[in-house]
């Protein structure tokens, strides 16, 4: 064996063990600690030039691993951590909130008949009614998503929204009983608070200052803004219908969308309506309507 002792012996398992020329007696330990730098070589030399963790024999290191190997099993996990006081109170607040929209719905008959009436964010108290509860608790019932909006600056955005609601607006005290202070709160004042764009995926968050006039620019969707293209305007997904006050119809803006130009993609049942199916995907609206009347 070249580096064994005999030459007529079956494999060492210490392959560098044995005799021959480079000497006897080194094990598995023995050569661990010299390729670590102990052993026959001079033993300890110090931490390592580039600050790693050193070992001074394989039993070392080998403890080293078990003990960190235990800290994390005896790590706490995030799943069981108790919630802070400010995360109770939190909560404590929401339900209080709903219990007492739940009672209000009691108390004036509201049933599952109207709760579409309540997601619509209008109060029993009238136009402004929406002023009841602190700004913030009803700031996700009077903010609209705009998608697919053009490239234009939040001013521009701002004055072409305030200016379709004042144009379309019914203001007639004959057609509309409320006409007296929707023209004060949102002909003669401005019913837009805020405007945020968000540029590279085209898209704007509007927010109104009181719940009804949202829900009435809900009928905007599909207008064209300033010639550049069509817009899509729903609620935002932060938007919870469960915690918007409850409405009432009566104190609803009524907007006349068709000053606007705007045709609602939503048809409601009726004896002149109809479908048309297999249609070719490339025609436009307006070469519909040229084909229907033709």
């Amino acid at each position: 064996d070249r580096r064994g002792g005999g030459g007529g012996g079956g494999y060492d398992h210490h392959r560098r063990g044995g005799g021959g020329r480079r000497g006897g007696g080194r094990d598995d330990h023995d050569d661990y600690d010299r390729r670590r730098g102990g052993g026959r070589r001079g033993g300890y030399r110090g931490p390592p030039a580039d600050g790693g963790i050193y070992f001074h024999s394989y039993e070392e290191e080998r403890a080293w691993i078990e003990d960190r190997a235990r800290k994390r099993r005896s790590r706490r996990s995030q799943f069981d951590v108790e919630p802070t006081p400010e995360q109770l109170a939190e909560d404590e607040a929401r339900a209080a909130l709903e219990q007492s929209h739940q009672l209000t719905r009691t108390n004036t008959g509201a049933t599952g008949a109207n709760v579409g009436l309540n997601a619509a964010g209008r109060s029993f108290a009238g136009g402004g009614g929406s002023v009841a509860m602190q700004p913030q608790q009803t700031r996700h019932a009077r903010r609209l998503y705009v998608g697919n909006i053009p490239d234009l600056s939040e001013e521009d955005v701002h004055n072409f929204f305030r200016d379709a609601v004042r144009s379309s607006i019914v203001v007639d005290p004959g057609t509309n009983p409320n006409a007296a202070s929707h023209r004060s709160q949102y002909v003669e004042n401005d019913p837009i608070i805020s405007v945020y764009i968000n540029r590279e995926r085209r898209f704007a968050f509007l927010e109104f200052k009181t719940m009804e006039i949202t829900t009435a620019c809900l009928q905007l969707d599909g207008i064209d803004v300033l010639g550049r293209g069509k817009v899509k305007v729903k609620r935002p997904n932060d938007y919870n219908a469960a915690l918007a006050p409850a409405v009432n119809p009566s104190s609803a803006p009524i907007l006349d969308t068709a000053a606007l130009g705007i045709i609602s993609p939503t048809v409601p049942d009726g004896p002149n309506k109809i479908f048309i199916g297999g249609l070719p995907y490339h025609l436009t609206e307006s070469q519909v309507l040229e084909l229907l009347g033709a």
